[in-house]
């Protein structure tokens, strides 16, 4: 059974600039890793956050400098690192939206591409099409087993799909990322109790590191930030606020285990699906 230990999510606010978004993660990751983390998660678009038309221009750069910025920062650092969501070839003119784990030997060790893609307008005047420039994964994500617990992760809109998360704790997980760059409008009113109910739904640890900030020349584009680690019994451990910077946390994955034996919701379903 793994030792209890920290977690860190990390809080950016990304723009089209490469080289700065990596720069500034690096940063926060090694504040993180010196404050004992040894999980970390970076959000959604932490490597580049910029129009569809620059995505597809850059997507080989991109790709490129951000698993290399993984592999080497997780390596170096000796931590289990997520980067939660970065634009990979799709071979079809568009872009998964991926998420990777890297070991601390710098060894991807869990990729899923997003599957439920962002379509949405939501009053910030802003018009959500995510599915333009990307393509649905298609499939559900696995559940690795690691020293740090049984992780996984989704990726920002499919928090929304509870469904998808009741399959990840039928797999056994455990620590579940949920990396994301959630509107202000929708985070608002949703972000805290969403992530609260799939954290009690699934009695999970659910880690959720997000983008925060105004990312777009034109001030339109605004996320929420609020990064959170949130316990398997729905407790907020910790909450990034709305600055750059970090959140860090015990996880305890005993804890897990306790809490699914003495209120085994998970065993009393009669609708398995």
């Amino acid at each position: 059974m793994p030792e209890k230990y920290k977690a860190a999510v990390i809080q950016v606010s990304s723009n089209a600039r490469i080289a700065s978004n990596l720069t500034q993660s690096r940063k926060l990751v090694e504040q993180a890793a010196r404050a004992g983390a040894k999980l970390v998660g970076l959000p959604e678009n932490f490597s580049f956050m910029g129009s569809e038309e620059e995505k597809k221009s850059l997507i080989g750069q991109i790709e490129i400098e951000t698993r290399e910025f993984l592999a080497e920062t997780a390596k170096d650092l000796g931590i289990y690192l997520l980067g939660g969501g970065y634009p990979t070839d799709a071979g079809n003119g568009k872009v998964f939206n991926t998420a990777s784990i890297f070991s601390d030997e710098g060894i991807e060790i869990f990729k899923y591409n997003k599957a439920h893609l962002f379509n949405a307008e939501v009053g910030d005047g802003v018009n959500y099409r995510e599915s333009r420039s990307t393509e649905s994964g298609g499939s559900l994500p696995e559940v690795i087993p690691t020293s740090l617990g049984q992780l996984s992760s989704a990726i920002c809109y499919d928090l929304r799909f509870p469904e998808l998360f009741r399959n990840l704790s039928k797999k056994g997980c455990e620590v579940c990322f949920l990396p994301a760059a959630f509107t202000v409008p929708t985070g608002i009113v949703h972000w805290e109790v969403l992530l609260r109910a799939r954290a009690i739904e699934n009695l999970m640890y659910i880690l959720a590191p997000g983008q925060t900030g105004t990312h777009d020349p034109h001030g339109k584009r605004k996320t929420y930030g609020h990064s959170m680690i949130i316990s398997p019994w729905g407790e907020i451990l910790a909450d990034a606020g709305t600055d750059v910077g970090y959140a860090i946390a015990e996880i305890d994955i005993a804890k897990v285990m306790e809490t699914r034996k003495n209120f085994p919701a998970l065993d009393h379903r009669l609708f398995l699906g």
